[in-house]
C-alpha cells in the first residue's frame, strides 16, 4: 500500500511540476532597440538567431553565413546604442540594416 501512494505521489508531483511551467509569448516586433541592449526580454543574441531566421525565410532564403550574421549583430547592436535608435523597435532596425546590405 505504501509502494502505490509513493508512486502516486511521485506521478502527481512529475505532472504537477510539468503543469506548473507557464508559456510566455513574446511579440518579437514590440521588442525595442533599449529592450535588446539589456536583455529585458531574453538574451540578444538569441532573440537575433530568431529575427535572422525570420528575414532569411522571408526572403526564401535557407544559407546561414556566421560571419555576416556576427557582421550584422554587430551593426543591429550598433545602431540600437544610439540614443535616437533607443525606442525603435528592433524589427526595424533590423530592417533598415538589411536594406543597406542589399
Amino acid at each position: 500500500m505504501k509502494t502505490r501512494l509513493f508512486i502516486a505521489a511521485l506521478l502527481f508531483s512529475t505532472f504537477a511540476a510539468t503543469a506548473l511551467k507557464a508559456q510566455i509569448t513574446i511579440d518579437i516586433s514590440k521588442i525595442t532597440c533599449a529592450q535588446f541592449l539589456n536583455f529585458s526580454i531574453a538574451d540578444p543574441d538569441k532573440i537575433a538567431v530568431w529575427l535572422s531566421g525570420y528575414h532569411h525565410g522571408k526572403r526564401g532564403n535557407t544559407i546561414a553565413l556566421p560571419q555576416e550574421f556576427k557582421e550584422n549583430l554587430a551593426k543591429v547592436k550598433s545602431a540600437c546604442h544610439l540614443q535616437e535608435n533607443s525606442k525603435l523597435p528592433v524589427m526595424e532596425v533590423v530592417e533598415k540594416i538589411i536594406d543597406l546590405n542589399e
